[in-house]
């Protein structure tokens, strides 16, 4: 599959193959992976001219940065939500990261505070609160990709935020 010039791409989904959602082939995307790596890969024009090696190379990046994304199921559901028209990364009022409300943001400190309750408790403690925290934000990702799947980017976005803000404690946690 000969790739365009970097800058007109198609999606990442279009580029292995693949249907635009977020059930995919697991299977169909390593082997699009590795054919598209091995025809793209900078080693094959390595004789040829130095424009034709840096568009090897922004080829070459190109498919490990969407394979990357497809592969993990996070990024690939905040990759659809960025499909559907929300950037979860942009803090614009009509097109970026839908903004948690107070009532959430007060549960995060009251989070990190029950953390630090944990941390004085030992290790136990540490890991049971990971336990709970994971798990909630595994039922964020599942609550975001039903609301995918029912084409409610909102709803997926507004859980993915909130699916960021638990990884992020989870981090914190496990620091």
């Amino acid at each position: 599959m000969n790739l365009p010039a970097p800058e007109q791409a198609p999606h990442n989904f279009a580029m292995f193959g693949l249907e635009c959602r977020y059930d995919i082939e697991r299977e169909q995307l390593e082997r699009a992976y590795l054919a598209l790596s091995a025809e793209h890969h900078p080693d094959r024009v390595a004789g040829a001219d130095t424009r034709t090696q840096r568009l090897a190379m922004e080829r070459s990046s190109l498919v490990n940065q969407a394979y990357r994304t497809l592969r993990d199921p996070v990024r690939r559901a905040e990759y659809l939500v960025k499909l559907g028209g929300i950037d979860l990364d942009s803090t614009d009022p009509k097109t970026g990261a839908p903004h948690p409300n107070q009532a959430f943001l007060i549960e995060m400190i009251e989070q990190r505070e029950a953390l630090e309750a944990a941390k004085s408790n030992g290790d136990d403690a540490v890991e049971d609160f990971c336990d709970d925290v994971e798990e909630r934000a595994d039922t964020c990702l599942s609550a975001a990709v039903r609301a995918l799947s029912g084409g409610d980017i909102s709803q997926a976005a507004r859980e993915l935020v909130t699916h960021r803000y638990l990884a992020r404690l989870l981090e914190e946690a496990r620091a």
